[in-house]
């Protein structure tokens, strides 16, 4: 099936690059996460694409999109999803968000659109109401540091820190290559902001007005204590074994078949 490609301009300041393929009368919109771009998303919008419109798009600042804006938080991002929708006057939207941009999508489920049907999380809300330790605040402060000093040097050494040991070598080398690349920054705003965020993502989780899928990889644990406590409106965690932190593109085939049952349980 075709895919088609373009722009569109949310507000004044941003124009937004995104994918699209197939029809049907629910939309997909996937939302990729920190340093990446929509092309991680290509196997689910070729797999999808047979039976909903699929759509993924690139965060501003982030791949093909352009933004002359200053703050790069998840908030805005949640905003510009939330525009994306209205632009293209989607209908029965089901938000599927990976890495940072869990909190993305929950920040445009908090507006309670009337578009938006189901939301599904891609290896996020892992750590909810987890306290860092004193040590841990300690290394944070370490690996900010060592990014502000040297960015491009820096990020290498985070990406191997999301890979699981089988994660294939061309996988490893396409994420380093993208954070590498990456405009540093957007990167060091939105980073930054991942870890604010952090602070408050229980309480906002305590807001959700949907239940919360998640597609969690199993190579660290999911706090599901977290979950019971914030979640109001229930969750469902799927496991994928064997993968790092982007299941969507070391396992395309598995992520699929799991998606698809987070899918069909909305819709």
């Amino acid at each position: 099936m075709r895919r088609e490609t373009s722009y569109i301009e949310t507000d004044a300041n941003t124009q937004i690059y995104y994918q699209e393929q197939g029809g049907g009368n629910t939309v997909l919109l996937f939302i990729h996460g920190w340093a990446i771009n929509s092309s991680y998303w290509d196997s689910q919008l070729n797999f999808f694409s047979k039976e909903y419109r699929a759509i993924a798009f690139d965060l501003p600042g982030f791949g093909k999109s352009k933004s002359g804006r200053e703050q790069w938080t998840r908030q805005n991002y949640g905003v510009d999803g939330i525009n994306f929708i209205n632009k293209l006057n989607l209908k029965n939207v089901i938000l599927v968000g990976h890495s940072m941009s869990g909190d993305v999508i929950m920040e445009a489920a908090l507006k309670n659109h009337k578009s938006i049907s189901g939301i599904i999380g891609i290896d996020n809300f892992k750590t909810i109401d987890v306290t860092f330790t004193e040590e841990q605040e300690k290394e944070y402060e370490g690996f900010f540091k060592a990014l502000v000093n040297d960015f491009k040097k820096t990020v290498p050494y985070f990406a191997e820190s999301l890979f699981h040991p089988s994660t294939d070598k061309s996988i490893r080398d396409r994420v380093i290559n993208d954070f590498v690349t990456s405009d540093v920054k957007v990167s060091m705003a939105a980073i930054y902001d991942m870890f604010e965020y952090f602070r408050i993502q229980a309480e906002k989780l305590s807001g959700l007005n949907y239940k919360l899928y998640l597609i969690n990889s199993d190579y660290g644990p999911t706090n599901t204590a977290g979950l019971d406590k914030y979640c109001r409106k229930s969750y469902e965690v799927e496991y994928i074994h064997d993968t790092g932190h982007y299941p969507m593109i070391e396992k395309p085939g598995e992520f699929n078949m799991i998606l698809n049952r987070a899918i069909k349980k909305i819709v």
